[in-house]
């Protein structure tokens, strides 16, 4: 079996605005472990981190909102981990409570992808694109991922081209292009 390199996305629970026209300020929703998790849902100690976002969770003071995005982190640390039918939960969790997070849909595809369930996936990664998601770019990417594992060759390689396009230094989705070519007007994948 064949280890995919998906893409997640922790969800930072923060809000960029200008502040007196000059500045960027970051107003964090919630705080305290919520925001911990959010920092080392990514790159920290896959335990220590399922732990934060775990007692971040049990605060009963965290928004319906912040609650929802803690779930998406905790999803990330799971795909981490492969626990994939974890994430899948997170993710339902997420969206239970806040439908809107595009997020929770691209990192419940990716754990979709990797159950191999490429219809569901492409089916969560269409909702995530649909809404407007923020790094649509990842959800190209892994719907280029499930297309190829159900062997839609042309959609595949036009997911990897669309997520190259609006993140032209995407070097995982470069990767994938590189395994394209078109002989004779076929295309195919070395």
């Amino acid at each position: 079996m064949r280890i995919l390199k998906f893409a997640a996305i922790p969800f930072a629970m923060g809000l960029m605005f200008a502040a007196n026209g000059a500045k960027a300020v970051t107003v964090v929703l919630g705080g305290g472990l919520a925001v911990e998790c959010y920092s080392v849902a990514e790159n920290g100690d896959p335990s220590e981190a399922f732990d934060t976002c775990s007692r971040a969770l049990s605060d009963p003071q965290l928004s319906v909102r912040d609650r929802a995005a803690t779930y998406i982190n905790r999803s990330v640390i799971r795909l981490r981990v492969r626990d994939y039918a974890g994430a899948v939960a997170d993710c339902d969790r997420s969206i239970q409570r806040w439908p809107s997070l595009s997020e929770a849909y691209v990192n419940r595809g990716a754990a979709y992808l990797n159950l191999e369930r490429p219809q569901d996936a492409i089916r969560e990664l269409n909702q995530a694109i649909d809404m407007g998601l923020t790094k649509v770019h990842l959800a190209y990417y892994n719907r280029g991922m499930a297309r190829e594992q159900i062997r839609d060759i042309r959609g595949a390689y036009a997911d990897f081209r669309k997520a190259v396009e609006l993140q032209p230094d995407f070097q995982l989705a470069q990767e994938q292009l590189k395994r394209f070519t078109v002989v004779g007007g076929v295309m195919r994948m070395n």
